[in-house]
């Protein structure tokens, strides 16, 4: 039986991130203002078609396929990368106070958009937030750190948007913040896992000293509608 994580895009946008998407038993879609997923039950010509029929000229989604895409001319590949899939396997039920995380809300967005604009984490826009729980780290009330959850293929939650400030670099601040989001992702009786590029070595000994192991190897696609 395939697992949850084979295919984890198409996954959760029919299970705990399906309120999120729009489309059909072929294709279906995160909503545009929060990011540019899009998966499908098999990565086949008529299901890439199908999708390339829901975007406008200029548009772009993001797939994690588990190998490589046979794409033609109408689409403009931006990316195309190995993506390692990791599965933290630590139980982070009790984790030390820290006065400077918090959980983010709508008003602290702007700050949000700044640093992930500022660090490139990933996709973040301005209704990003609404996948799920998000905490940061302060200094002198600044946004200096922050991770996330996304994606939701039952029953696992996607980590995301784990950046911190470049003046705050090798602090070890973003693992002072993502055993929080660690924490509400089990606390709602879900497994976290994330992406990584798998030559990314500071994230991926980050997240081993964290309890995550490696699943899988997929890729990823940012691919843009031509015409």
């Amino acid at each position: 039986m395939p697992h949850p994580l084979d295919n984890p895009i198409w996954n959760a946008l029919n299970t705990g991130s399906q309120i999120l998407s729009f489309g059909t038993d072929r294709v279906r879609l995160i909503n545009q203002d929060m990011g540019f997923f899009a998966g499908m039950p098999a990565y086949e010509p008529e299901n890439l078609d199908e999708l390339y029929d829901f975007l406008e000229p200029g548009q772009r989604v993001i797939l994690f396929p588990p190998g490589h895409l046979v794409l033609d001319e109408k689409w403009a590949v931006h990316n195309d990368h190995e993506l390692l899939q990791m599965v933290c396997e630590r139980d982070f039920s009790q984790i030390e106070p820290n006065s400077q995380i918090h959980h983010l809300n709508e008003s602290h967005i702007p700050e949000m958009l700044a640093l992930t604009q500022l660090t490139k984490p990933g996709p973040f826009l301005s209704k990003t937030i609404d996948f799920g729980d998000y905490f940061g780290f302060f200094s002198n009330g600044k946004l200096v750190s922050m991770a996330g959850s996304r994606l939701s293929p039952s029953p696992f939650t996607e980590v995301s948007a784990v950046c911190t400030h470049p003046d705050f670099a090798g602090q070890g601040i973003s693992r002072k913040v993502m055993p929080f989001i660690l924490q509400r992702i089990q606390q709602r009786g879900k497994t976290p896992f994330l992406h990584l590029y798998p030559d990314n070595t500071p994230a991926l000994r980050l997240y081993s000293s964290l309890g995550f192991v490696s699943r899988a190897m997929l890729r990823v696609y940012l691919l843009e509608k031509v015409g």
